[in-house]
């Protein structure tokens, strides 16, 4: 953790505590006061983006959304702390609990998805404040199926003229006719999808995505509670988007079981309902081969985030681990067309 115990301490000077403790945790601090435990975390530095998301804190409270981690207000009644160097921090409980468990437990799976539920009514209605501007996806999920199929492609005719292909470029060709069908496909359903109308939509309703939906960023309290964390990526999109991403984690742990699947869409429709239109997007979400895709590109173009020191066989191993998953990526895609009326 990068930030100086002097800042931290200014920064929690800034909330009416009395902190004994700071210590690094992951991408946060984790605060012991007289008051109890709580969370310190540093934000996005762009202004506009830390206003709109003490927006959505704001909002989330005057909807009596409770399934997150409680924002506490500064002394000056705002939910941004901002040390003098210009670092914005937001200062929550700390929830006490355990993750859960997507890959061996229904009830978490079930009790996940319903709080995501919950968030995504709960945003609606959402304007943030003056000269704040949250991220926006809307509108962007066609262009990119698009230009990554289009990158995919080219890489491949590369190859017809590299000299001397080494393992990695042999795994792709291996597996470049499944990624090219399922690219595809899934650019097919959604060019052919509603998904103008739903972006229309979302608009109108004015509604947000937590945008990092996975285990990692939900916590089942002492209570029983689950509860959604780490709001930082918070963006306009389809809540389909969110849902793509629960789907993404859970049928990695879940080696792509469609009855997992179903358990998902059965618990999301039971408090939020979701339209056909918008299960043919995620449809299309799914299909689309975007791990390994992005794989790719990170090998053959830019090497960025943790994949910045892999070397070859590391890049190697992720592949094949990704593309042994084909077939029971199709069997899924297959039982949920058949399901949900897919065309």
């Amino acid at each position: 953790m990068g930030r100086d115990q002097t800042e931290l301490w200014a920064a929690l000077d800034k909330w009416s505590i009395s902190p004994e403790d700071v210590s690094p945790y992951k991408d946060v601090y984790r605060v012991e006061a007289l008051e109890g435990l709580y969370c310190l975390k540093e934000i996005d530095k762009k202004p506009r983006r830390v206003l709109a998301l003490a927006g959505v804190f704001e909002h989330l409270l005057d909807r009596a959304f409770t399934k997150t981690a409680k924002a506490y207000r500064t002394k000056e009644g705002s939910i941004i702390g901002k040390t003098s160097s210009g670092h914005s921090f937001i200062l929550t409980d700390w929830l006490v609990g355990r993750k859960p468990r997507f890959g061996s437990s229904n009830a978490d799976l079930i009790g996940a998805t319903t709080t995501l539920a919950l968030f995504h009514q709960a945003s609606v209605g959402f304007t943030p404040p003056s000269g704040g501007r949250l991220r926006n996806r809307l509108n962007r999920w066609p262009s990119r199926f698009s230009s990554r199929l289009r990158q995919v492609v080219e890489l491949r005719d590369m190859l017809e003229h590299k000299p001397f292909l080494d393992n990695f470029d042999r795994a792709f060709m291996e597996y470049y006719p499944w990624i090219l069908d399922r690219a595809q496909d899934g650019w097919c359903i959604l060019a052919t999808s509603q998904y103008d109308q739903l972006v229309e939509e979302v608009r109108e309703s004015r509604s947000f995505c937590h945008g990092d939906v996975a285990e990692r960023n939900f916590v089942v309290t002492t209570t029983g509670e689950y509860c959604l964390i780490d709001l930082d990526l918070v963006r306009r999109d389809l809540r389909v988007a969110d849902l793509y991403k629960l789907f993404r984690d859970v049928m990695k742990k879940r080696d792509w079981d469609f009855q997992a699947g179903k358990l998902i869409l059965d618990s999301y429709s039971a408090v939020a309902p979701l339209t056909p239109e918008e299960i043919t997007v995620l449809y299309a979400l799914l299909s689309y081969p975007h791990k390994i895709i992005h794989l790719l590109l990170r090998y053959y173009i830019k090497r960025e985030g943790r994949s910045y020191g892999w070397s070859t066989r590391k890049f190697i191993e992720k592949l094949r681990e990704l593309g042994e998953r084909r077939h029971m990526i199709d069997q899924f895609l297959e039982s949920f067309r058949k399901e949900y009326d897919v065309r």
